[in-house]
């Protein structure tokens, strides 16, 4: 009798453990598009002892963060939601050792790219550097090995005159350049390397360092050599 009793709750435990692992409630809360009870389901999963080290329940945080961040009339508690999309999403991407997640996921995250690449560039476009580099610095969210947001980042330290962070940062930015695989790129990731390549070397071209500015163009041939957005953009600095 208390080997039957043992099975049955190996059992259920057994069964717990793989429910929990689903997720269910939160694919489900997800469809019903209720963004407040997303983030407060999601959020109890990364408070807790048993999943806090589970990448999922983060990108279900980031997620709602996100989509609750483009209602008018949300709650006053949700006023940073947009930057604490980020910052979940950031935490999804570092705990997802394998990259499974952020597979499975990559419509989701292409999108967060995007959205925060244009805020940036709508400042860029204004010459708001500060607010730029505000926005830049987000996209170290989607990993630290992340080498366009390195170029962005070093842009816009060297046109706040800070040289010396700049340059390591374009250091880093070449290296991690250098070991990535281009069919591995996805649309956004290209967009961000291309206004970073660009805006560094405009920075480059207004501070007459044209040798440099020419440099870091060339770095963006084997990505974008038959790109015509690209081209124009490489003719406006040259030319």
């Amino acid at each position: 009798m208390k080997k039957l009793f043992a099975l049955t709750l190996i059992f259920f435990a057994s069964s717990w453990i793989f429910a929990q692992g689903s997720y269910d409630d939160l694919v489900i809360i997800k469809a019903d598009k209720n963004w407040d009870k997303l983030i407060k389901t999601a959020e109890k999963y990364t408070l807790s002892n048993s999943t806090k080290n589970d990448p999922t329940p983060y990108y279900y945080l980031a997620y709602g963060l996100y989509k609750i961040s483009f209602i008018g009339d949300r709650d006053e508690k949700y006023k940073n939601a947009y930057k604490d999309a980020y910052n979940a999403i950031g935490k999804m991407i570092m705990l997802d050792k394998s990259g499974d997640v952020s597979a499975k996921f990559e419509n989701f995250i292409e999108e967060m790219k995007m959205s925060l690449l244009e805020l940036t560039q709508n400042e860029l476009d204004v010459k708001q550097y500060p607010r730029a580099f505000g926005w830049g610095m987000r996209f170290y969210k989607f990993g630290r090995s992340y080498a366009p947001a390195y170029y962005l980042d070093a842009a816009l330290r060297y046109r706040r005159g800070d040289r010396t962070t700049a340059n390591i940062k374009w250091q880093d930015g070449e290296k991690l350049l250098n070991q990535l695989n281009v069919s591995k790129l996805t649309d956004a990731d290209k967009k961000i390397l291309m206004t970073g390549l660009y805006e560094s070397a405009d920075a480059l071209k207004d501070d007459r360092q044209m040798d440099g500015a020419r440099k870091m163009l060339n770095l963006g041939a084997p990505y974008f050599e038959n790109n015509k957005e690209w081209k124009e953009l490489y003719d406006k600095i040259v030319n």
